[in-house]
């Protein structure tokens, strides 16, 4: 063997050497075990759909919006229609995200024709309204609300009343527009109270009855409805279905402005209201 061949065997065999003691144990009985190969423990499996979602909603409860929507998009995309339709009121929203409403129903669209009635719902106002991604349609709104409608959701079936009033999207019709509010109401909705109120009032498919009109006002502002708040303040005002009081008057348009109603705060400022 030549002197050069000798100096690169060497080290490969003490490198071989070192490889067996390090591959090597002995067990009591001195038979030598592998141990650098042995077969290791399995990853642990990846998070289940549930548990995605389940990571998420406690993100969002912390306000962790970029935790929650990484735990959220792959449950979404595994179908889960919980995920979906948060994901699609964040962005419907612009909470913790840009709004996009074409964002937002790329993500609702799958849960709402799976028969999730948020999602239908929250479909319907990103039509009704319009907005960044997605063209007003008034004809489209009205099929999500009446989805949802069907179903018993109560801001669907008053919004879907809205419309009927309205003629928007919808004939218009003062006596399905009665019928949504109703059922809208029936089901807790201070809104519809408020608009069956003002039907009433304005004598819109049903006899005009300023004293009705009242009752349905008072509904609506027991369940905080800032609109039957100022009603009543103008009834008052007026004397309709009530004897006229202009201290109440502002006194319930005083309420209604200070839960956030603009137009109380403005007939706050004309000058015919006593101080």
């Amino acid at each position: 063997m030549l002197p050069s061949q000798r100096l690169f065997t060497v080290p490969l065999l003490v490198g071989a050497a070192l490889l067996v003691q390090g591959c090597e144990t002995l067990d009591p009985a001195g038979s030598a075990l592998p141990t650098l190969f042995a077969e290791q423990e399995p990853p642990p499996a990846p998070p289940t759909m549930e548990e995605r979602l389940a990571t998420g909603l406690d993100a969002l409860s912390h306000g962790e919006w970029n935790a929650a929507i990484a735990a959220l998009v792959p449950a979404a995309n595994d179908g889960n229609a919980q995920a979906q339709v948060v994901l699609g009121t964040l962005y419907f929203t612009g909470l913790g995200v840009q709004r996009d409403y074409a964002d937002a129903a790329h993500w609702l669209i799958p849960a709402a024709q799976g028969g999730h009635s948020t999602a239908q719902f929250v479909l319907g106002m990103i039509y009704d309204y319009g907005g960044t991604g997605v063209l007003q349609n008034r004809k489209a709104a009205a099929r999500w609300y009446l989805l949802a409608s069907e179903q018993g959701n109560a801001e669907a079936q008053y919004r879907l009343g809205a419309l009927y009033q309205d003629g928007s999207g919808v004939t218009e019709d003062p006596a399905q527009a009665m019928a949504w509010f109703q059922r809208a109401a029936a089901g807790g909705n201070g809104q519809a109270m408020t608009a069956i109120g003002l039907m009433y009032a304005e004598g819109r498919g049903v006899t005009e009855n300023d004293r009705v009109a009242m009752e349905w006002y008072r509904r609506g502002a027991a369940v905080g409805d800032t609109d039957a708040m100022k009603d009543i303040g103008e009834a008052y005002y007026l004397g309709a279905g009530v004897p006229q009081n202009r201290a109440l008057a502002r006194e319930w348009l005083q309420r209604a402005a200070a839960a956030g109603n603009e137009q109380a705060a403005q007939r706050l400022a004309m000058p015919e209201l006593p101080d």
